[in-house]
């Protein structure tokens, strides 16, 4: 039984792809048993078994409902018309933060980053395709929505190691591809909101609606 995945699946919003490598990293954490029912009886998915401890737990993947706008509206302001088809599935830090699938004005379904607004303004693309994703979260930072030290390898906590080995190797083996040691590999140049110079297409598209 997919409860997880179909449940995840069934938030997404009409005119939304989801990137195959997406829908398979949902069914390989339901697989592997690192979903956990939270206090409001909601599903949550994880990297790994040691959820709610361990590295990278900040990254946890719940998609939100078609009621849940309080990112969108916090960014764009009230639902009008033209505000973005977006839509958060992981949560990337402990501020609020999330990655969110949007669908570019070209018609392109890229994984974004909604900083909390109050701590983390990451606005960027991460990665040029899902996998890059992937292989982004599985480097190893507790969270992904800072990017000040995105140059360095991720610093293991006190009594655990920094790697998941058991989903590296699932992205490795399965995608036929590697995990880098740091996220700037992945991501050179990463915007922030308001970022007058930038060249990454959501921060462009953010700054042209929030301006």
């Amino acid at each position: 039984m997919a409860e997880f995945t179909d449940l995840t699946l069934s938030r997404v919003p009409s005119g939304l792809e989801v990137p195959e490598p997406l829908r398979m990293l949902l069914e390989w954490v339901e697989a592997n048993g690192f979903v956990q029912r939270g206090r409001n009886g909601d599903l949550y998915g994880s990297l790994s078994a040691q959820w709610p401890k361990g590295p990278g737990t900040n990254l946890l993947l719940r998609g939100d409902r078609a009621d849940e706008v309080g990112r969108v509206t916090a960014w764009f302001g009230p639902l009008r018309e033209g505000m973005p088809t977006l839509w958060p599935f992981c949560r990337t830090g402990a501020d609020g933060s999330a990655a969110a699938l949007w669908r570019a004005p070209d018609g392109r379904t890229l994984i974004v980053h909604l900083g909390s607004g109050s701590g983390s303004l990451l606005t960027c693309v991460l990665g040029e395709n899902a996998v890059d994703f992937l292989r982004l979260i599985g480097i190893g930072y507790d969270e992904i929505c800072w990017n000040e030290d995105w140059h360095e390898p991720p610093r293991p906590d006190p009594g655990h190691s920094v790697l998941n080995e058991p989903y590296r190797r699932w992205v490795e083996t399965t995608f036929k591809t590697t995990i880098p040691p740091t996220a700037s590999e992945l991501i050179p140049t990463a915007s922030e909101m308001g970022d007058a110079h930038t060249q990454d297409v959501w921060c462009q598209w953010v700054n042209a609606a929030t301006g």
